[in-house]
């Protein structure tokens, strides 16, 4: 009975326990609810009128700001001495008066009215002809970003211009006001910089918020949303995408309102937001919901309290639970805020990796222009003999090798700045692999190996996908299997993957190919391969190979996950590895496919044509003169300017029919001179085509709006150049005979000669201990002077070596030799 009645009371208890929590949990809730909406509208009406007198008292202050600069500038005694400043000489004595007297006068204005931070006039080239900032004397002015106003009328709005000054890098406003002459053509400007310290008190006043409220002003910035003014307790936070809430997004698009939402610190605030038309600023005006709804709280514990004495271990037992939990989410915030921060760092300075690698490759790329240039400019004489065309045709290929290395690295800039996008386009697959296998094949038989290519017959012959991605990857694969392959070869094999779904369609919109390269290398070991695909990163094989630089799997493997697949690796130390990897395409129709242009050397132009007057715009006198004798070597006329502003003169003055623009000039960039020209009714019969060394993509849409007809990069090609003539003012060419050589690298393919340690054996012992101490201390010089030696009747010798050591296989000599001279 003793324990039912225990259990009973136990139950009645626990019944009214929570009983007793539910009438409490009501009647408080009733009153924390009916306070909080109270509270709310009277925060929304104190917070209202606060915004309301900040947004009169900013209105009236650059109001004031505009009348002040306006009296100053119209002042009699002013006008008369601008007018002598801006029409006179500076040795005049009129002049030097009228600048001390202006000078004075300013500075005394500055001092007075301390919210004209600086006063400066400028002639009519906005040069800066006095300023209160006498250091600035002399600057040229821009002026995009200023606020432009002759007179003020009773009923005007004025609306500033607010930008980030390139000095003090806060936001600022420049009034400006015109200065004419009798006849109303201006003569010079009058601007003055405001010093919007007074803006920032009339934000900073915090009468009537509260502990957490605070006043900023939002305006756009370098197309974001940034501070105009703020509390100084806000000063210390960075923004890099701009700040961004319900109430400043909702004021940026023109609406003024008020409610409950997250600031831009992702703090809860009740919150009043204006957009302030005349100035085109968003005001807010917020105080934390935690002081704005503490009374509707402190009123619903106390209820809480009384209502439930007998309980209070429990109800302390759940705040402190409550507390921890509360405690715990603070600190979850911070860590993620402080993640996020790393993140954003860490991006930051990625970026600005990548734009250094990019400019040092524009840098770099320009210098080797002029090295290929002239390379494929001095194979045009036939004066030439066969070893100097055998050097040119050396330093081709090292300038060739070196804008690989160049391109690779810039490629991996443009991955990281997440800058590398997908270029589609039909192109004959079967072609495509064709002359990969030529231009590899020499590579292969000149060490020994095997190179075969195998596709299944049912691999689509013409496709859409990125042919330039594709073709890269291919050839960094098949290059690696060659590289690092000493005995038995390589194989690239291709056939298609369809799914069971895809089967039935006929014909298949699209289609999956699989891409395999397999070799007899020494394989990888597996410890490598989880670094295998990280940038700069090379394998036991690739460090002792002393070639490359360590991206050419990196890009491979992120041109394929832009393609849409994954390159997936198989290997077997001492047996070899495999590559492989899946990309979907779409088959092309033939029509889709552009043909193939073949190459054909130009010896000059074809009879019965106007004469061409061609202008070359460069600022480099090297990368100039490669045009200039590469033009007028098969008979243009042509003329030269070193900047932008040359090339205008000489345009007006010869009327050139096209023109070789480069883009980055001193005086006058091609981009102005391009406007400048295009401008004018008869610009508009000039073809002018862009030069540049930048390799990205983004910068083809910049040139071709600055009114470019189109666009050529760097390093230049000559077949190139022949084509966009052609293109665009219909030059006929005559041509070299097809049978003959044209550059360096389409000199007659010879047999590759086996040399072996017994071909050195016709050479004299003595002649072999020689060449072999020449190649320990890796001395050209006196290699070259040994090869001399050797009879015109082993002269394939004598290119065989000399092949080793222009490719830097100065290893094989030793080996050769030594195997010998044992």
């Amino acid at each position: 009975m003793k324990s039912w009645n225990q259990h009973l009371t136990a139950k009645v208890a626990s019944s009214f326990l929570v009983l007793s929590l539910v009438a409490v949990g009501v009647v408080g809730s009733v009153a924390f609810f009916s306070a909080r909406e109270a509270l709310k509208q009277a925060a929304f009406n104190r917070l209202s009128v606060a915004a309301t007198l900040k947004e009169e008292e900013i209105g009236r202050w650059f109001e004031d700001q505009q009348r002040d600069f306006l009296l100053v500038t119209q002042h009699p005694e002013l006008q008369r001495n601008i007018k002598i400043l801006l029409s006179g000489k500076i040795t005049d004595p009129n002049y030097l008066a009228a600048d001390k007297i202006l000078s004075n006068y300013l500075i005394s204005v500055t001092q007075t009215k301390p919210a004209l931070r600086e006063i400066f006039i400028l002639d009519r080239s906005n040069q800066i002809v006095l300023s209160t900032d006498k250091q600035r004397k002399g600057n040229y002015e821009i002026l995009a970003n200023v606020s432009y106003f002759e007179r003020v009328e009773l009923k005007d709005t004025f609306a500033p211009i607010f930008y980030v000054s390139p000095v003090t890098g806060k936001p600022s406003v420049t009034l400006a006001t015109p200065l004419r002459d009798a006849a109303g053509v201006r003569q010079g400007i009058v601007l003055a910089h405001l010093n919007l310290d007074r803006i920032d008190r009339i934000v900073r006043e915090r009468t009537g918020l509260g502990n957490s409220g605070e006043t900023y002003l939002v305006g756009s910035l370098v197309s974001k949303n940034a501070f105009i003014s703020k509390a100084e307790k806000t000063e210390a936070r960075e923004f890099p995408e701009g700040i961004s809430s319900q109430g400043i997004d909702a004021a940026m698009s023109g609406v003024s309102g008020s409610g409950l939402y997250r600031n831009y610190a992702k703090l809860p605030v009740i919150g009043v937001y204006r957009w302030l038309n005349e100035q085109d600023l968003a005001l807010l005006v917020e105080m934390q919901q935690e002081e704005a709804f503490a009374p509707a709280r402190q009123l619903a514990g106390t209820i809480v309290l009384v209502g439930l004495a007998s309980v209070g271990c429990l109800s302390i037992g759940v705040y402190w639970l409550t507390r921890q939990l509360k405690i715990s989410r603070e600190q979850l915030e911070n860590y993620s805020h402080r993640l996020e921060q790393k993140a954003q760092e860490a991006e930051a300075a990625n970026l600005a990796k990548s734009e250094f690698l990019a400019n040092m490759s524009h840098e770099l790329r320009t210098p080797l222009n002029a090295i290929l240039g002239f390379t494929q400019l001095m194979s045009r004489d036939r004066s030439l003999s066969a070893a100097q065309l055998e050097n040119l045709d050396t330093i081709n290929r090292s300038g060739e090798h070196l804008l690989t290395l160049i391109n690779d690295v810039l490629s991996m800039a443009k991955i990281e700045a997440g800058r590398t996008i997908l270029n589609e386009n039909s192109f004959d697959l079967y072609e495509l692999l064709d002359s990969l296998e030529e231009m590899l094949r020499l590579k292969a038989e000149a060490k020994g190996l095997q190179l075969i290519f195998e596709r299944t017959p049912e691999v689509p012959q013409c496709v859409r996908a990125d042919e330039s991605k594709l073709r890269q990857v291919l050839i960094n694969l098949l290059g690696n299997a060659i590289k690092f392959t000493q005995a038995g070869g390589a194989i690239l094999r291709v056939r298609t993957k369809q799914d069971k779904q895809e089967v039935s369609q006929s014909p298949p919109t699209t289609c999956t190919l699989h891409f395999e390269v397999e070799d007899t290398g020494p394989g990888i070991a597996a410890s490598e391969l989880e670094r295998l695909f990280k940038p700069f990163v090379q394998t036991e094989a690739g460090r002792k190979s002393h070639e490359g630089t360590g991206l050419g799997l990196t890009i491979s493997q992120q041109f394929v996950r832009l393609m849409g697949g994954e390159i997936a690796v198989s290997t077997t130390l001492g047996h070899g590895t495999i590559f492989s990897f899946e990309i979907p395409v779409s088959p092309a129709a033939v029509v889709e496919v552009p043909p193939r242009q073949h190459y054909r050397r130009v010896i000059g132009l074809a009879p019965d044509q106007p004469k061409y007057r061609i202008l070359v715009v460069e600022d480099k006198w090297e990368n100039r003169q490669l045009l200039v004798k590469m033009l007028e070597s098969v008979g243009f006329e042509v003329r030269e300017a070193e900047n932008g502003e040359e090339g205008v003169a000489i345009w007006e003055s010869w009327q050139p029919q096209l023109i070789w623009m480069d883009m980055r000039m001193p005086v006058m960039d091609g981009y102005e001179a391009t406007r400048q020209i295009k401008a004018h009714l008869k610009g508009h019969a000039t073809i002018i085509i862009a030069l540049t060394a930048s390799a990205f993509d983004e910068e083809r849409a910049v040139v071709l709006s600055a009114g470019c007809n189109d666009f050529v990069r760097k390093p230049l090609r000559e077949e190139v150049i022949w084509e966009k003539m052609m293109q665009y003012l219909g030059v006929r060419y005559i041509y070299e005979d097809t049978q003959q050589a044209a550059i360096p690298s389409q000199l007659e393919e010879k047999e590759p000669y086996a040399l072996t340690a017994q071909s050195l054996r016709v050479m004299p012992s003595e002649w072999v201990a020689q060449l072999h101490q020449a190649a320990l201390r890796t001395d050209e010089k006196l290699i070259f002077d040994l090869l001399e030696q050797i009879p015109q009747d082993y002269a394939p010798m004598a290119t065989a070596l000399a092949d080793l050591v222009n490719n830097f296989r100065i290893d094989k000599i030793i080996d050769l030799t030594q195997l010998d001279s044992a």
